[in-house]
């Protein structure tokens, strides 16, 4: 499959953190305290790549869908998504754009489609730069308006994200010490995890890819 350039850096950096974190793989399971702390910093760290990965991807894809609508005044799947997710009413035309009553004046946000799709830009901005996690909401929120097809959604890649979610959750908001009572984690199990996380990230990236050739 074809990789974009922002996977190829996710790839890159995932690698980077499997070298300095992960101890070598034990037949046992037998690991020291210090490689069972590098293993849950890695699991952080990876969570944190593979958000970022999701969040600059999709505004990509969500900029080169603006740049073909203001240089070719092209409409894209992408456009055509961003604008029906952005929240904003879909209001039938005025009868007139020129008032004589009152002091009425028709706003461009209501009539102009630059300034809608302006607002469907500002509007999915603000998604992702509120996103914190990777759980289904967090990847509907952003692949969906980008123009994603539910139907190419994984519902197994989605529950697998939910519980990588979960995970780090659970770690962010407890102490090492409290988190390795509850549950300590394999790190065979961890770099397997995201190995087959990535291949399913891959599948998306390539629609990402198709999104902005079809344009």
């Amino acid at each position: 499959m074809q990789k974009s350039d922002r996977f190829i850096d996710l790839e890159t950096e995932l690698l980077r953190l499997k070298e300095q974190f992960l101890p070598e793989i034990s037949p046992t399971s037998s690991y020291s305290e210090r490689e069972i702390a590098l293993t849950i910093a890695y699991i952080v760290l990876t969570h944190s790549e593979i958000e970022a990965y999701f969040e600059d991807r999709v505004w990509e894809i969500a900029l080169h869908s603006k740049n073909k609508w203001v240089s070719e005044r092209l409409a894209s799947r992408t456009l055509i998504t961003l604008l029906a997710f952005s929240g904003q009413k879909m209001e039938l035309p005025p009868d007139t754009l020129t008032p004589t009553q009152g002091t009425t004046i028709i706003s461009p946000n209501k009539i102009k489609i630059d300034k809608k799709i302006e607002f469907a830009l500002n509007a999915f901005y603000r998604v992702i730069d509120q996103n914190h996690g990777l759980k289904e909401a967090n990847l509907l929120a952003l692949l969906l308006p980008i123009g994603i097809d539910s139907d190419d959604l994984d519902s197994v890649m989605l529950a697998t994200m939910n519980t990588f979610g979960e995970q780090r959750g659970l770690i962010a908001h407890k102490s090492a010490t409290s988190y390795r009572a509850t549950q300590l984690p394999d790190p065979a199990n961890e770099l397997t995890k995201i190995q087959q996380i990535t291949v399913e990230i891959l599948k998306l990236d390539n629609l990402t890819s198709n999104l902005m050739q079809n344009t």
